[in-house]
């Protein structure tokens, strides 16, 4: 039997194997999707039902809630109306009055004003039908049942202001008419007493006020009407109502239609369903189900306990609605009938709530899953048909894609397996396009070592254009394309009138010599240019920096300075890094930019000033004005016109002809001649991205001129910024060439040279402590040696900086003499004055990068 098992089911496997594709994917994909659309539909369903379920029990119970709160407020009105009567006049006339302006004044409806004197005469007992009052005889009030006298030992407990509220109970009331005069008034009421003080014997009188149970009632019957305080939308006409408990657990009476304001209480809806007794003595429409109901006997326990919740109840019967639950929700209802104490709950609202929402949700979740399965299926259908018809062309595609190669590129074929001769006929075709890659690939290599060996050869570049081009206007800037075209022209147009300058771009661009440029092709070209740090300087220095100040200014202003300003008199200030400067220094610039007059430091006269300004920033002003760190006012005194240094990576093109002409200055900087550049060499620099922008080039261009061992350099002597990071190590003198022509002091390899922090230098020079030659000859002592690489790599250097690398503790006034030896011997220029002189390479200011 097992054999044959397993025959049929080889036979069936064989036969499944035998199907086309199309049918193979009809029979495994359809069948697995409606299971899953199935159980995906049923779980979504379960899901969506609860939540609703959880939607609707919450509105039941915000229902029920605002039901019992309407009703505490309604008795709480009637206890207040009980003792503002309590504190007037008790005599007949004043109780017909007070019933004659309630009814005038729409109040409160009341059916009966009693009270009751601690004398054996003396009672007044009012009851108001409409808008008729009817004053009771005494000698009649034993016709008032249920008497109220019956209550008298319960109200002698009652301290004054403390009231009693009694259970609903059917009354009695004599109402003589014209026509009856033996007329009697029927009307379940509730009743409150409360007791009052009679005289100063100390004797108490007690004060009834008896007020209808539809007024209750009704209060149920507009909370499930259209008119309800809740009412938000419009719901579908199903069996709700509500209906009032006592702590007794009896349903006293039940919600009506709001058209039905005056009918009579009834308990039929809410009876529904269950087993009891109907009528309870004083009340005949009451019903108290059998105890064997634990649903309802919770619920009088929870009330009883002064708690609320909704239920979900099963109905045995679905004739009065077509689902078969339904919500229950209750609240307890509490009355304060004063003394200090809490509120006492007195009974309880039920609202029972039978909606059909989660039966029409089912319906149309049924109706959506229906339509997605039957559009899902037909989809299917026509994706494993499209799906096959192409799958089951493999030939074909083998074919178009054999047809289609392209032959200076051929790729294997890939196709979808789809059968033994398919798959053999791919192979063969992927085993030739294997061969031919092979040969082209050795080609390839070849071509590849002809262009390599093209690489390292020397590169050809047009050395007249690293002078700027004899006839330039510009010489002084190297550089080509659209965007140096511009900044020329523009340089060229701000040099011919005379205003203030701002000069924008990026660290390293060369914004100083742009402002140079300017200067230079301007009428104040012999006058003094003046540049100063503003980025460099604190607040005070930059300040005397400027402005200068005059003998004894302070304690250490042992003469007169000019400041900035007064010496560039005449001729144009440059301002770099303007974003740096304080908010006090800002306004002291712009006062002097506005007045061209200046007040030095410690003296009380104004100075007139006759000076160009060109200020420099690499940051954008205007989102230092949005945060108030710059003033706006300043900002557009100085950008009367502006000047855009584009950064490197947007004119590449001027790469070789830069590269070119800081490699000459290179070359006169270490000793060295003939050095040039490869082919390979300028398409490296040409593919970065050089942050730090010509500064970065400069800085590339003397490491490879230091570094290089042959004429040509190469492309891996081009180290570039994260090259440089991954492997850096402190330059020495032992890797700095020993001699140098002394015309290599004659260039400039930065005019806005580059600073980065560096570690001091251990390595001692290589000549020990005797003095070591400068390249060009000049004799330099042991400190001058020791710090001389450092000066080739940085291009410049401050007198801190010079003391943090001799290190030793080297006192500020040796430290300046050496920087100041190397100025006379020509190695050195000094820039600028103050706490912001610094010193620099001094090279022949021949035409430079922009």
């Amino acid at each position: 039997m097992r054999q044959d098992g397993q025959a049929s089911g080889h036979g069936i496997f064989r036969w499944f194997l035998s199907l086309s594709l199309r049918r193979k994917l009809l029979f495994t994909l359809l069948p697995t999707l409606m299971g899953i659309l199935l159980i995906t539909g049923y779980l979504n369903y379960q899901i969506s039902n609860r939540y609703t379920e959880i939607g609707l029990e919450r509105t039941a119970r915000l229902q029920a809630l605002a039901m019992a709160h309407e009703v505490e407020i309604r008795l709480g009105a009637y206890r207040q109306e009980l003792l503002f009567i309590a504190h007037g006049q008790l005599d007949a006339q004043s109780l017909r009055d007070h019933l004659a302006r309630k009814d005038a004044s729409g109040g409160l409806p009341v059916r009966e004003l009693a009270f009751f004197s601690p004398e054996l005469t003396g009672h007044i007992f009012m009851v108001a039908c409409g808008s008729a009052a009817f004053e009771v005889p005494e000698p009649m009030l034993h016709a008032v049942k249920p008497s109220h006298f019956l209550h008298f030992e319960a109200l002698s407990r009652l301290a004054p202001g403390e009231v009693m509220l009694f259970p609903v109970e059917e009354a009695e009331y004599p109402f003589p008419l014209e026509t009856n005069a033996n007329n009697r008034v029927f009307s379940p009421v509730i009743r409150m007493a409360t007791v009052v003080p009679v005289g100063d014997s100390g004797q108490r009188g007690y004060l009834f006020l008896g007020f209808e149970a539809r007024e209750l009632r009704n209060i149920l019957s507009i909370f499930n009407s259209t008119r309800s305080p809740l009412h938000a939308f419009s719901r579908s006409n199903e069996l709700r109502f509500s209906y009032m408990i006592d702590t007794d657990g009896w349903m006293l009476f039940q919600s009506e239609s709001i058209e039905q304001s005056g009918a009579e209480i009834s308990t039929m809806l809410a009876r529904g369903g269950h087993e009891g007794t109907l009528g309870k003595p004083g009340l005949a429409t009451a019903f108290l189900p059998d105890k064997a109901d634990a649903a309802y006997w919770d619920m009088i326990t929870d009330i009883r306990a002064g708690q609320q919740n909704c239920l979900i109840l099963k109905d045995q019967d679905k004739s009065l609605n077509q689902v078969n639950s339904h919500f229950l929700a209750y609240a307890p209802v509490r009355f304060y009938g004063g003394g200090g104490g809490q509120a006492q709950v007195v009974g309880g609202i039920a609202f029972v709530d039978r909606s059909q929402l989660t039966l029409v949700a089912g319906y149309r979740h049924l109706d959506v899953m229906f339509i997605i399965t039957i559009t899902t299926i037909g989809i299917m259908t026509l994706l494993v048909y499209l799906l096959s018809r192409y799958i089951t062309l493999p030939i074909f595609q083998l074919a178009r894609a054999v047809r289609d190669m392209d032959l200076t590129r051929p790729e294997e074929v890939e196709l979808p397996a789809a059968g033994f001769e398919t798959n053999n006929l791919k192979a063969a075709v992927n085993s030739l396009v294997a061969r031919l890659r092979d040969q082209m690939e050795q080609t390839w290599r070849k071509d590849q070592e002809l262009l390599l060996v093209s690489m390292q050869e020397r590169a050809s570049i047009d050395e007249s254009h690293t002078d700027g081009g004899a006839i330039s206007p510009l010489p002084e800037i190297i550089g080509s394309g659209v965007k140096i075209a511009q900044m020329k022209s523009d340089i060229l147009k701000a040099a011919r009138v005379d205003v203030d300058v701002l000069v924008v771009g990026e660290t390293g661009t060369g914004k100083q010599l742009a402002a140079e440029a300017i200067h230079n092709h301007s009428a104040r070209s012999g006058r003094p240019f003046i540049s100063i740090n503003c980025g460099a300087l604190d607040e005070n220095l930059l300040l005397d920096t400027l402005f200068g100040h005059t003998k004894g200014a302070y304690t250490e202003a042992k003469g007169e300075r000019k400041g900035a300003f007064l010496e560039a008199d005449g001729g144009t200030l440059f301002l770099d890094e303007i974003q740096a400067t304080s908010p006090m220094g800002q306004q002291a610039l712009l006062r002097a930019i506005a007045m061209r007059k200046i007040k030095p430091l410690g003296s009380d006269r104004e100075v007139d000033v006759n000076v160009r300004l060109i200020a420099a920033t690499n940051v954008d002003l205007t989102a230092m004005i949005e945060d108030r760190t710059f003033r706006e006012d300043l900002y557009y005194r100085l950008r009367v016109l502006t000047i855009n240094v584009p950064p490197l990576r947007e004119h590449r093109e001027s790469i070789p002809s830069l590269a070119l002409y800081y490699l000459r200055q290179a070359e006169a900087l270490v000793g060295k001649v003939g050095l040039a550049l490869s082919r390979g060499a300028i398409e490296k620099m040409n593919a970065y991205g050089w942050p730090g922008n010509i500064r970065e080039l400069v800085n590339c261009i003397t490491r490879a001129a230091v570094m290089v061992e042959n004429e040509v350099i190469q492309a891996n002597d081009i180290q570039l910024e994260e090259e440089r990071l991954a492997d850096w190590h402190p330059l020495t003198l032992s890797s700095v060439p020993v001699a140098a022509p002394a015309a290599a002091w004659g260039g400039d390899v930065s005019a806005d040279p580059p600073f980065a922090a560096a570690a001091t230098p251990s390595a001692k020079p290589a000549s020990g402590p005797d003095p070591a030659l400068h390249p060009s000859g000049i004799r330099l002592n042991e400190r001058q040696s020791k710090v001389y690489p450092l000066l080739v790599a940085r291009g410049g250097i401050t007198r801190s900086e010079y003391q943090d690398f001799v290190g030793d503790g080297l006192p500020s006034r040796t430290a300046i003499y050496d920087l100041n030896d190397l100025v006379k011997k020509g190695c050195l220029v000094k820039v600028g004055s103050g706490p912001a002189t610094r010193y620099e390479l001094k090279m022949a200011r021949k035409p430079s990068r922009n």
